[in-house]
């Protein structure tokens, strides 16, 4: 795959300060929603030295306590450096990679822990693997992955909206023009303590306004980009008509929406 339809198929959205802004209030949203804790896997803490966050959003992952006198790096990597921030600390580093393309030898074997979040929704059936292998030689022997995702299944589909329903259905043929799918729930797998599921509902009532706004931002600004990409006419009164009435729909109902946040995590044997 080209370079250029690699960051096509990762990254639909385009990066500017909206999106950078878009991304840091989801990230304040999604991180309460998972009871405020930043790590789910089950390491040990003082023994990580070196983490790897493949949202470029590595700044949050400074709140992982650290052991007296212990140092730490972390390094942001995203496809493209739009995401990466003005300013950071000595400890902190940003670099290009796209996790669909071979691991620098640089990297490899680098990490204690690789954090990746709402990947999904941008691969193909045919990059899973891929991106799977390539995480995994990401990591030391012993180091471990989280992966933070929101079930397909969830993402709109039990917002009683029909507006909400009808840009679902959107953002789906779109994907699937790609190549893409929005996942449903894996099988439960009760003897495998490798998975946490977290709840909107349940996890965040004293956010939902925050949590609807930001389901909504992501949904709405997600259809305007489709729109603009199909060469339809009229692309700014369909925006309006969805954005405006999935709006009214949740305020007028007093929606809450509902959806599911999957935490997974694996070791490197």
């Amino acid at each position: 795959m080209a370079p250029e339809k690699l960051e096509e198929s990762l990254h639909w959205l385009k990066h500017d300060d909206e999106e950078r802004a878009r991304l840091n209030n989801q990230h304040r949203v999604l991180i309460h929603v998972i009871d405020n804790k930043i790590i789910h896997a089950p390491i040990d803490h003082s023994t990580i030295t070196r983490i790897a966050d493949l949202d470029a959003l590595a700044a949050y992952l400074d709140t992982i306590p650290t052991a007296t006198g212990q140092t730490r790096q972390y390094d942001g990597l995203d496809m493209s450096p739009a995401n990466f921030p003005a300013s950071y600390p000595e400890n902190f580093h940003y670099g290009v990679y796209n996790i669909l393309q071979p691991v620098p030898e640089e990297l490899k074997e680098k990490y204690d822990l690789v954090h990746v979040r709402l990947l999904v929704a941008a691969l193909s059936k045919e990059d899973v693997s891929t991106v799977l292998d390539n995480l995994a030689q990401l990591l030391r022997t012993g180091g471990w992955i989280q992966w933070d995702e929101l079930d397909g299944d969830s993402w709109a589909g039990r917002v009683h909206s029909s507006h909400v329903r009808e840009i679902n259905e959107l953002v789906r043929k779109h994907m699937e023009t790609k190549g893409m799918e929005l996942y449903g729930k894996s099988p439960s797998q009760p003897s495998q303590r490798v998975r946490e599921i977290f709840n909107t509902v349940k996890n965040g009532s004293e956010l939902k306004d925050d949590i609807n706004s930001t389901y909504l931002w992501s949904c709405t600004r997600s259809t305007k980009m489709i729109l603009l990409a199909s060469g339809k006419p009229n692309v700014e009164e369909e925006f309006q008509r969805l954005a405006r009435g999935a709006k009214a729909d949740i305020q007028r109902d007093g929606i809450f929406w509902d959806s599911d946040e999957h935490v997974l995590f694996a070791q490197k044997k």
